[in-house]
């Protein structure tokens, strides 16, 4: 009975009730700031992550750019040209500073100087080449003087491309400096399997330009770079500003000021540490320190390496800062206020517990109190979580696999149109809303994040009942409880404009590109570095160069400025124009050479600062093949007119001279320069001057000359004054639309001269010759035949010689005579019809004699029956030189056959003899005058090599035609052709 007392004193009840009012409350106003302060660490933790992700995202940006930039580079031919020329070189012994390596760095530095400019002016602040498994540098181009020195020992990523011969890249430090590097192996032919003989290395900053960063993120930025690592393979000390308190790290740059006053403060945190978030003061504001680290490669073989460098990002929270505070005061203020009134109700209690009868009216009050106090603190809960842009839950699985939402924030209206109190009732109506293609992988993403659990992220689209599909991103932290369930505290967020931008920005690119892919051409825009760096360049890449438009893309694998050709890329170098036409040669995938014309316009912002260059390049290989044909045809006719031996003479409609060959010059006794331009008259003698002007007048107005296309004899004047006969052949051509004439001109001065002593000639033979020739070989007869009394048997002998030569002298005589008339036209010929086969067998007859003293035999062989217009006594001289030239080369015992085919409306005589052949050097001029095989055979058969000749003239004007067929050593057939007249 004694704890009856003590159990219902006062005092005990106020005491251990105020205890507990503490307690409860505490516990409350506890729970209610871990709340707060759990959503602001979600908030605070999201920043730092997108900040981070953000600086990952440009520093790999600079990557990919170097990446692609050296892919380019390395596939430039020249580049691959000269690398392993260099290769070669150096394994033939050169030396790194011989003339031979000189001159190849030489010539890799011209080729690589306008890239390298280019790419300066976009950031880039390496291009090296190397040589060999040990990385010797052959070209440094922000440092010409330094090669030779091997680095692959200290340059994981130069060693790792070299030795794998795969493309690397990352962060990495070099003797020049550190940052992102992209290196490609270079092989010693373009198989892959080929040895690596080298690499080409770009290189760029850490980080792209912080103040242009910094106003992307809206944020401050800055960059501290550990002084060890760089000193450990820099050649230079590395440059920097020493902050108080940071050791060995060195502040490169920032974009605000703020991180010095920190620093001197030693506020910062320590870059050792790695990621870290910080809150920090500066001027009365508060800013949120996002502490990233920036490890280089040598970190994936080195782990505990410290990082090469460290950025830091802070953004001013102030106004979110100053709001948590707020909501914090007023958790305590609520909490504070619900205790003072907790206390007075119990202080009330205690009061009335002497009455009995209200003890149980005071419990019930307390309990309804307490009620109204969760119900309160739920509902501050919720208006807390309802001021963030999307939706807080907590979500559970039980191990059958059934969902239910524990809690729900009221952002769950905006994103599925329902109250939370409707979602943690049925949590199928947040699957049931989710977009079905969708669907199988958010359920791939919740099994794996059970599986794995901790943190993590996805994006999926859900149907909302007023805006159709929307983007959405989870964020989960995933913990199991002990009951083996699974439960996911997230937020949901909607990123439904990012992601719309993003695919607008696709279709937009997309439709263009189909757009441009129908032109004939190419259609590009490209940045203003002289290497010509795309960021659009259209498909019609492929159909001209052979290589798809991804190669030239930034950062390109392939420069375009490596196509063209070497010849044109001088006088390309000039490239400031706003507007541009030109045309040059390109050199395509099949290794062919081809024209193309580029047209170029600039682009400028508002301020005149140029940005870009928009362009079109077409094929127009066949216009400049036909201009540069067309030239050189031109070039060709003028150089063949110059060198001709006949002088040729061009003059216009208005007879002005044009051209003047070498030969005019020569022929006239003027230079070309004297007589361009003047008129054609003063090459010749009155009365041919005056009437020079009127031949071309008539000629003009009834549109024919009397001396066009025929042979003319005129008389000329050299400009001594020398009057001298000339052969004049005029042709008329059109020449680019203009009426021109050509003059062939042939000096005949000496021609004449001589054709007067060959008349002269055959005059002094036919008249002085031939009649005592004649008187000589009769009287010999008359001695050989006895009329002077018989001539003894050595006398007789030496008179038959005599006789014999004399007569072939009358021949010769005969044969010049009957030359000079047929050459002079006065040979009188006169053509009747008559019968073939009778003439053929006189012609037998007649010469069979001659045949049997070289002891050959005449036979007629095939006869056609035909009709021919022919003079008698001319065709039989015909066939007694070609009978007797086949007895002659026959040996003795052969047989020569005369025979005759009918050929059409031709008959074919032909003459079939055993002799050795026509010989092949002497077919060429068989019927030429004087024409014989050789001196020997003309002393051992005998004849005067006009015979051929003859018979050739003789055959053409009885309108017939002469020829051979000889095979060596199987004798030779000699053949005419008349034509057959037909009867009626």
């Amino acid at each position: 009975m004694s704890t009856y007392p003590l159990s219902t004193s006062p005092r005990w009840l106020l005491g251990i009730g105020s205890l507990l009012l503490a307690l409860l409350f505490g516990g409350l106003a506890f729970n209610g700031f871990k709340a707060r302060d759990t959503v602001w660490s979600l908030q605070t933790a999201q920043q730092g992550e997108v900040q981070a992700l953000a600086l990952h995202s440009a520093r790999q940006g600079l990557e990919k750019q170097a990446r692609l930039l050296a892919r380019t580079l390395s596939a430039s031919p020249d580049t691959l040209r000269l690398v392993r020329q260099a290769d070669r070189t150096i394994r033939a012994g050169a030396q790194w500073h011989g003339p031979r390596m000189t001159r190849i760095r030489q010539q890799l530095t011209q080729s690589l100087t306008p890239t390298w400019t280019a790419m300066q002016a976009h950031g880039a602040r390496q291009l090296q080449l190397y040589w060999g498994d040990a990385g010797v540098v052959l070209l440094r181009m922000q440092d010409l003087d330094a090669f030779g020195d091997a680095v692959a020992d200290r340059r994981p990523l130069l060693y790792k491309a070299l030795s794998q011969g795969q493309t690397v890249s990352g962060l990495d430090i070099g003797h020049h400096s550190a940052g992102n590097r992209a290196i490609v192996p270079i092989r010693a032919s373009s198989s892959l399997e080929s040895e690596v003989i080298g690499a080409l290395e770009v290189g760029f900053d850490i980080l792209p330009d912080l103040t242009e960063l910094g106003d992307q993120l809206n944020a401050g930025l800055g960059l501290l770079v550990n002084r060890a690592e760089l000193e450990e393979v820099l050649w230079a000390r590395p440059v920097g500003i020493q902050l108080k308190g940071l050791g060995n790290w060195l502040l490169d740059t920032q974009s605000a000021p703020q991180i010095l006053q920190w620093a001197e403060q030693q506020s910062l945190p320590a870059p050792e540490a790695g990621q870290a978030l910080r809150m920090l003061e500066s001027d009365g504001r508060s800013f949120l320190l996002n502490q990233i680290p920036l490890h280089d490669v040598r970190a994936e073989y080195s782990p505990g390496r410290l990082p090469m460098a460290v950025a830091l990002v802070w953004r001013d929270i102030t106004p979110t800062l100053r709001e948590q505070q707020q909501a914090e005061r007023h958790v305590l203020l609520k909490w504070g206020l619900a205790w003072l009134i907790a206390e007075a109700l119990l202080l009330m209690l205690v009061f009335m517990l002497h009455r009995r009868g209200i003890v149980q009216r005071l419990h019930q009050s307390r309990s309804t109190q307490q009620e109204r106090a969760r119900r309160r603190l739920l509902e501050r809960g919720q208006k807390i979580t309802s001021l963030l842009p999307g939706m807080v839950y907590q979500l559970k699985r039980s191990e059958d696999g059934r969902y239910n939402f524990l809690y729900a924030s009221e952002g769950c209206r905006e994103l599925y149109g329902v109250s939370p109190e409707r979602l943690v009732d049925n949590s199928a109506i947040a699957f049931a809303a989710v977009y079905d293609p969708d669907l199988p992988s958010l359920r791939a993403a919740i099994d794996r994040s059970a599986a794995t659990l901790g943190s993590g992220t996805t994006r999926y689209r859900i149907k909302h009942p007023n805006n159709g599909l929307i983007w959405v991103e989870v964020r989960a932290y995933a913990e199991r409880l002990r009951d083996g369930s699974v439960l996911w505290h997230g937020f949901i967020a909607d990123i439904t404009p990012l992601m719309s931008a993003t695919l607008a920005l696709r279709d937009s690119e997309s439709r263009f590109r189909s757009m441009v892919s129908n032109l004939p051409g190419v259609v590009y825009r490209r940045g203003v570095d002289t290497e010509r760096t795309f960021s659009y360049l259209s498909d019609g890449i492929e159909r001209l160069t052979g290589y798809p438009a991804s190669d030239f893309m930034a950062p390109a694998m392939r420069q375009y400025s490596s196509l063209i050709h070497p010849d044109d890329r001088a006088a390309l170098e000039d490239d400031a124009a706003d507007t541009l036409e030109r045309t040059y040669r390109l050199i395509n995938a099949r290794g062919e050479t081809l024209w193309v014309q580029e047209n170029r316009r600039a682009l400028r912002d508002g301020d005149g600062r140029l940005q870009w260059y928009d362009g079109y390049i077409g094929d127009v290989t066949a216009r400049a093949l036909a201009k540069r044909e067309a030239h050189e045809r031109e070039s060709y006719v003028r150089l063949l007119i110059a060198n001709v031996i006949d002088a040729i003479i061009i003059i216009n409609q208005r007879g002005l001279i044009e051209t003047f060959n070498h030969a005019a010059e020569r022929t006239f006794g003027y230079s070309e320069e004297e007589v361009l331009g003047r008129n054609l008259s003063i090459l010749m003698p009155e009365p041919h001057r005056a009437a020079h002007d009127g031949y071309l007048e008539d000629y003009e107005k009834r549109g024919e000359g009397r001396s066009l296309e025929q042979n003319r004899e005129l008389q000329a004047v050299r400009r001594n004054g020398e009057v001298f006969i000339i052969e004049l052949r005029v042709s008329e051509i059109s020449h680019r639309g203009e009426r021109k004439f050509i003059g062939l001109v042939r000096d005949i001065t000496e021609r004449k001269r001589v054709d007067r002593m060959k008349s002269e000639f055959v005059s002094i033979v036919s008249h002085e010759l031939r009649t005592p020739l004649t008187s000589i070989s009769g009287a010999l007869g008359l001695i050989l035949g006895g009329a002077l009394g018989e001539v003894p048997p050595a006398m007789a002998q030496m008179l038959g010689i005599a006789q014999q030569n004399s007569q072939r002298l009358g021949l010769l005589i005969d044969d010049l005579l009957d030359m000079e008339k047929l050459v002079a036209g006065q040979m009188n010929i006169q053509l009747q019809s008559q019968s073939l086969a009778p003439l053929l067998e006189d012609a037998l007859q007649s010469n069979q004699a001659y045949a049997e003293q070289l002891g050959v035999r005449i036979e007629l062989g095939e006869q056609a029956a035909a009709t021919v217009n022919v003079d008698a006594h001319r065709l039989q001289q015909v066939l007694a030189n070609l009978l007797s030239n086949a007895a002659k080369f026959s040996p003795a015992g052969a047989v020569v056959t005369l025979s005759s085919q009918r050929r059409g409306d031709q008959i074919r005589v032909s003459v079939d003899d055993a002799g050795p052949g026509v010989p092949l050097g002497f077919r060429q001029r068989i019927f030429q005058k004087f024409s014989q095989a050789d001196s020997s055979d003309t002393r051992q058969k005998g004849g005067t090599g006009l015979g051929l000749a003859i018979s050739k003239e003789l055959i053409e004007h009885m309108n017939g035609c002469i020829g051979f067929d000889s095979e060596l050593g199987q004798g030779a057939c000699f053949w005419f052709e008349l034509p057959v007249q037909e009867p009626g």
